[in-house]
């Protein structure tokens, strides 16, 4: 029995439900999808060194970060469909500590006066990851205060590990988080990089895909998710597949709040996502389930 069919069938997508968020470690339940079963990944994994929880993203070593990354997208690849396409976001990282301390706020021109922000600014309070400088092999590219290029790195990787490569967007921020005194370009776009599994993949076409993408941040009700990407983006992702329908299997191993699942129901395909935290699981289940209801009622 064809995937399509089985899905129409049961509301499944193998062991999982359709249009659900699965609770458990994406590494271990990436290898019960169904061979050729996805459409579109969207995806943006936790950067390193920026949460509290366990799963990928908490490791001392960036090598080690890179080596998971590429060992789930990896065992991902029998899982996607052939003409199918993997968007990620992802975050780049300074080899300098990540926690900043209220005292910090006597070295920043941030703030209405160009004094600091208030002490109950993100900056301050957002629960970040307890990791010092990786400084072990203060060398090459783990010199202390180098950028660590994890996104090429990982690009690389993925390559190297059959891969195509296609290209990336550059997602400019409208309201990009404001830095202090760094001496180094104040950072105000991320990238999300396009794969495949060859070069015959479905794209539209009829507009072309732009290389540089403009919107702003969003604010998302319920439980705080920090590492929320906006709704535009998977949104874009989705379009640029150059079809849609239920038939359309989107797919988040890292889904979060859920923002790509309610991009893909909104869109009219289906969505399946894994997530490690059990309260972001939750949440992200009743709103997907609220915009599913709006839009397949």
């Amino acid at each position: 029995m064809s995937t399509t069919l089985e899905k129409k069938r049961s509301g499944n997508l193998g062991p999982f439900r359709l249009d659900e968020v699965v609770l458990g470690d994406c590494a271990q339940l990436i290898r019960e999808l169904p061979d050729e079963s996805i459409d579109v990944l969207v995806t943006s994994p936790p950067y390193w060194g920026q949460r509290t929880s366990s799963g990928t993203g908490v490791e001392e070593d960036p090598r080690d970060y890179l080596r998971a990354l590429v060992a789930i997208f990896t065992a991902f690849m029998p899982k996607l469909k052939s003409d199918g396409l993997v968007w990620i976001n992802l975050g780049d990282a300074y080899n300098t500590p990540v926690k900043w301390r209220l005292d910090d706020r006597a070295y920043s021109s941030l703030g209405p006066g160009k004094d600091g922000l208030k002490s109950s600014n993100s900056a301050y309070t957002k629960p970040r990851a307890k990791r010092k400088a990786f400084i072990d092999k203060d060398e090459g590219w783990l010199r202390y205060g180098n950028l660590l290029a994890l996104p090429y790195r990982l690009v690389i990787a993925l390559s190297d590990a059959g891969y195509l490569s296609r290209g990336e967007v550059i997602w400019r921020k409208r309201n990009a988080m404001p830095e202090g005194r760094c001496r180094r370009p104040h950072r105000q776009h991320e990238a999300i990089y396009l794969f495949a599994k060859n070069e015959s993949h479905s794209f539209r076409v009829t507009p072309p895909v732009a290389s540089v993408w403009e919107f702003g941040n969003e604010k998302v009700d319920g439980l705080a998710h920090f590492s929320r990407f906006p709704e535009e983006l998977p949104r874009r992702c989705i379009e640029a597949y150059g079809k849609t329908g239920e038939d359309v299997i989107v797919f988040d191993p890292f889904s979060g709040s859920g923002t790509t699942g309610i991009a893909a129901l909104k869109l009219g395909c289906s969505y399946v996502g894994f997530e490690v935290d059990p309260e972001q699981v939750a949440a992200s289940n009743r709103r997907i389930q609220y915009a599913r209801k709006a839009v397949k009622p």
